[in-house]
């Protein structure tokens, strides 16, 4: 930790009492403190780690410090920490005795900054880490509320605040967090994963109002909380040759309302499973991207599944389809590739699926036999 302590002579005259202080607080704290005072933030920091205690170091005689510890303590690349000591250099002084032209020809700028950092000399100014900053509106209530009509208009008001302070900032909300303090003492939370980034209140009151109207508060609210996670907001150039995208806030609505009105992991994309079992599938988040381009040579046929697969009859001459019967398909098979054997399952004891590419008059489709059941079903057409 590197503290700036310019002012506090007025406090503690002397170096000493002032690192004996800094020692004594991190006991209070049971920390096992290592304390380096210098003039320069590198001097300081490289002495903390090496030197046990308290280390004073006296104004100008930074460079006469650091002169006997090894070069290691320089946190530098492995390639550089080899090649100097390649050059015979072991220690601070070694590496600050060697003229800057020599190392900008031989190492260009890392050499000279390597110099300076030998010498116990501070490249910039010490500028302090801000603090992560927190967008949050709080919005206490005189009288509590009860029902989403009149938590609506609240949540307005807390909402507004808040978009403006991100919109100051550049940046946009990925997600949010409701938070809702009830007359009991009870906390309602409530987080929601935005399908796209968004500035916009009325957005953030519709997608908020539609999952409480799923999760309400068992209690009148009396105060609220709204956090935003920020993330930089993002100019979209659309393109004028592909089909028009929806805005980020309409889109995010239409999906907030798909899930409160589908159950529980039905509203999202299908992503393919990679499973033995045919057309396995899970529903995912949906993330809006450029629409694929299909391929413009050499295209694949298609399966264009059934849903559900259709019952079907299938006859048999030496264990190869001839006729087909289904409902929309009916005719004599003219030619067939397969069986192709699958398993639904790992605990199968056999492989349960057979697949057949069949040709028929009208087109050519895809059956499978059940061998669990001896059933046979027509599951699409290849297109």
């Amino acid at each position: 930790m590197l503290l700036d302590l310019h002012g506090l002579d007025r406090a503690w005259s002397e170096p000493e009492r002032l690192g004996q202080a800094l020692l004594a607080a991190a006991r209070a704290r049971q920390v096992e403190a290592q304390v380096a005072l210098a003039h320069s933030r590198v001097a300081a920091l490289v002495l903390a780690r090496v030197r046990p205690g308290l280390t004073i170091v006296p104004a100008g005689a930074e460079a006469a410090c650091l002169a006997p510890l090894p070069l290691a303590l320089l946190e530098l690349e492995p390639e550089q920490l080899a090649l100097l000591r390649r050059w015979g250099l072991a220690t601070f002084g070694d590496l600050a005795a060697l003229p800057a032209p020599g190392l900008a020809e031989r190492l260009g700028p890392a050499g000279p900054r390597l110099r300076r950092l030998a010498r116990g000399e501070d490249g910039q100014p010490l500028v302090p880490t801000p603090a992560p900053e927190a967008f949050e509106s709080t919005l206490e209530l005189d009288w509590p509320v009860d029902g989403l009509e009149p938590l609506s208009f609240l949540l307005a008001r807390a909402s507004e605040p808040l978009s403006e302070r991100l919109k100051a900032r550049g940046r946009r909300a990925a997600a949010l967090s409701l938070e809702l303090r009830l007359v009991d003492g009870a906390f309602h939370r409530r987080s929601l994963k935005l399908a796209a980034p968004s500035g916009e209140p009325r957005t953030w009151r519709t997608l908020l109002l539609l999952d409480l109207e799923t999760h309400p508060p068992h209690d009148a609210v009396g105060a609220i909380t709204i956090r935003a996670e920020p993330t930089p907001a993002r100019d979209v150039q659309f393109s004028l040759l592909d089909p028009a995208q929806p805005s980020p806030e309409a889109l995010a609505e239409t999906l907030g309302r798909l899930h409160d009105w589908t159950a529980a992991g039905r509203a999202g994309s299908p992503a393919l499973v990679d499973s033995h079992r045919p057309g396995a599938f899970v529903v995912a988040s949906f993330v809006p991207g450029r629409p694929a381009r299909p391929a413009a040579a050499n295209p694949r046929p298609a399966l264009r599944a059934f849903r559900p697969p259709l019952p079907a009859q299938v006859a048999l001459r030496a264990e190869r389809p001839v006729f087909v019967a289904a409902p929309g398909v009916r005719g004599a098979v003219l030619d067939c590739a397969g069986p192709w054997r699958a398993s639904g399952d790992w605990w199968d004891t056999a492989w349960s699926r057979e697949e057949w590419d069949v040709a028929v008059a009208s087109g050519v489709y895809r059956i499978f036999r059940d061998r669990l059941r001896d059933e046979w079903f027509l599951e699409g057409e290849l297109d």
